[in-house]
This record gives C-alpha cells, sequence and structure tokens, in this order.
C-alpha cells in the first residue's frame, strides 16, 4: 500500500493513502484550482472531479410568542431563493375567533391569493375512522390545521412543512395534534397535504394567518433548508 506523506516542519506528518482493498480500477482525483469558502466541503462529480460545495444548512426566519403580543399572522419574508424546504412549527397555539387559520405563500411581488387545494383526514384518540375534509382551488390558502377546526378553544401542536418540486411549484403536509378542552376534551390527530395550482415563481414568503380575530397563545417559528 503506496502513501503520499507530507512532513511538517515539526516533525510529524500527514499521510494521503490507498483505500485498504484493491480498487475495482485506477481512479483519478482532480482537485478543484480554487480554495472555497469557510465551512464549505469537497465533492465529487462521480467521475473524478472535485469541487467545494455549500452543505444544506437550516435558517431560523422567526419565532412568535403570542402570549406575550398577540397578531393575526406568522410570516416571514426574504426566504432565499435556493430554499427547497420551509417549514412552521407550532406549540400549543390557540386562536381567539371562531375561524379557521390560512397557510399562503408567496413572491417578492406578495402572497398568491388562487389555486390553493388541500385535503386531509383528522381522527380522534378513541376512533376508529377518520374524517375527511378539503379545500379546492380556494383563494384564502391552504388549511393546515383542517377545515372543521375553528374553535377558539382549541390548541394545536405540530409542524407544517413546505417543499419545492422543481425551482417555483410547492406542496405542503401538515402533521399536527388538536387539543379540544372544550366542550368534550378530546384529543385529535390531524394530516393534511395540498399543492397550489397557479403558484410560479421564486418563493419569497410564507403566512400562517386569520382572517378574523389574532393567536393570543402558544409560539411558532418558521425556518427553512438551503
Amino acid at each position: 500500500m503506496s502513501n503520499i506523506k507530507l512532513v511538517h516542519s515539526g516533525g510529524n506528518s500527514v499521510s494521503l493513502t490507498t483505500p485498504d482493498s484493491n480498487p475495482a480500477a485506477n481512479r483519478t482525483f482532480k482537485l478543484p484550482g480554487a480554495d472555497g469558502s469557510s465551512g464549505q466541503f469537497l465533492k465529487t462529480d462521480g467521475s473524478g472531479a472535485l469541487s467545494f460545495a455549500t452543505a444544506l444548512s437550516w435558517i431560523e426566519h422567526a419565532t412568535f410568542d403570542f402570549a406575550s403580543t398577540a397578531s393575526n399572522a406568522i410570516i416571514t419574508t426574504g426566504i432565499p431563493s435556493t430554499a427547497r424546504m420551509v417549514k412552521i412549527n407550532v406549540f400549543r397555539l390557540k386562536h381567539s375567533a371562531t375561524q379557521v387559520p390560512y397557510l399562503r405563500i408567496g413572491s417578492s411581488s406578495g402572497m398568491h391569493a388562487t389555486g390553493y387545494t388541500d385535503i386531509g383526514t383528522y381522527r380522534q384518540e378513541s376512533a376508529s375512522g377518520a374524517t375527511i375534509a378539503r379545500g379546492i382551488r380556494q383563494t384564502v390558502g391552504w388549511a393546515p390545521f383542517h377545515w372543521d377546526f375553528n374553535n377558539a378553544t382549541n390548541y394545536y401542536s405540530g409542524t407544517v412543512e413546505l417543499n419545492r418540486i422543481g425551482s417555483t411549484r410547492w406542496t405542503y403536509f401538515g402533521n399536527i395534534d388538536v387539543g379540544y378542552p372544550s366542550p368534550n376534551n378530546a384529543q385529535y390527530i390531524n394530516h393534511m397535504h395540498g399543492h397550489n395550482e397557479t403558484f410560479n415563481a421564486t418563493l419569497d414568503r410564507v403566512s400562517l394567518y386569520m382572517a378574523s380575530g389574532n393567536f393570543t397563545e402558544g409560539y411558532a417559528t418558521i425556518l427553512s433548508l438551503s
């Protein structure tokens, strides 16, 4: 087994060596012509050409504490054009109105207002079957907490995940547990998913909002993966 040994002036060395087992064929790796940026890693194109690349990482865009400051929206702008995924995480979120929270996406031109289609199910913890609801080509947005949940006493915890398809198309999936303390002190698990038929731009912003009333309790965080 051969190796390349680089000896430091202090006497110790660093070596590059061949694999433990015999390669299936001769291998040549071509180093990049320039150094990368801090934090980048060396990757291959599968044909021996090496280059520096940036690893995917999560960016936290906004956090909300609605017990301290009530608001009608969980919103952020300036999401990078390279984002492949956007997440809205909520913990014991509660709203003041008898109203379904809606989710919209948008570009630098503003929030998109057509083509929201989704479908999903919820089930009570003791029930054997699920209840289905859907929204077809809505202008208000998606309903990631389910179209049937509009009680102002509900608590919502979980994740709404947006995924980019191609360069400008987006789908979403919501996985939310719902505490329904009044009138029957019940717990539900809720799954919703959907897409937008007409949005065809670079996503720049998302908003989970109340058409009336405010979010009055709980916490939320918006993140993106680029």
